[in-house]
């Protein structure tokens, strides 16, 4: 089976690409925070501490997620930005099937990611139960939301990622244009996975 990673920096066009390219292939697409979003609809939260618990739940469910495509040599396409793979390794080190891992990784110079994430919230393109720091759904003058970002808090985000990349297949690939490329990334990346 192929198990094809998608990571890099929030906003940096994983989920973009990923779903295209699943589409395209035929191949199924999960998320760390499509999980979280599942989560957030079903059951909400009224504090920091609760969101970062659902958060923690969405992984694990991912993760049960990926084991069970594993198990089950299904490909896979993984959107999301990790922190580092050891789950990953350790749902491979007990699997009982070849799984060929390829990992795409997403860069955008800083001042872009910044710029596009901040425009991402702005514009209302992302859930809101993402971006809610402390009650969702929103009641009002209650709901806090995350602040627009800049350069240094992507650089402070990305130097918490422990590794950015997972096995010895990598494409690397620059985000910055995406909106005019994104039909050629997607290309590139189709190429690569197969």
């Amino acid at each position: 089976m192929k198990l094809v990673i998608l990571t890099g920096a929030p906003a940096s066009g994983k989920s973009s690409i990923a779903e295209a390219v699943g589409a395209k292939l035929g191949i199924d697409v999960i998320s760390k925070d499509g999980f979280k979003i599942e989560l957030f609809e079903k059951y909400g939260f009224t504090n920091h501490a609760e969101k970062k618990k659902l958060s923690i739940e969405g992984e694990k469910i991912m993760n049960e997620t990926i084991k069970n495509y594993v198990n089950h040599n299904v490909d896979l396409i993984v959107d999301n930005n990790f922190k580092n793979f050891n789950d990953i390794r350790e749902i491979l080190n007990q699997a009982d099937v070849d799984v060929e891992i390829k990992c795409v990784y997403c860069i955008a110079d800083y001042d872009v990611l910044a710029k596009r994430y901040n425009e991402r919230i702005s514009s209302g393109n992302r859930h809101l139960a993402l971006y809610t720091l402390n009650q969702y759904p929103v009641i009002e003058e209650v709901s806090e939301f995350h602040p627009l970002i800049t350069k240094d808090d992507v650089e402070r985000i990305e130097q918490g990622i422990q590794e950015f990349t997972f096995g010895q297949d990598v494409l690397e690939i620059n985000t910055d244009n995406i909106g005019f490329e994104f039909d050629a990334l997607c290309n590139k990346v189709i190429e690569f996975i197969s």
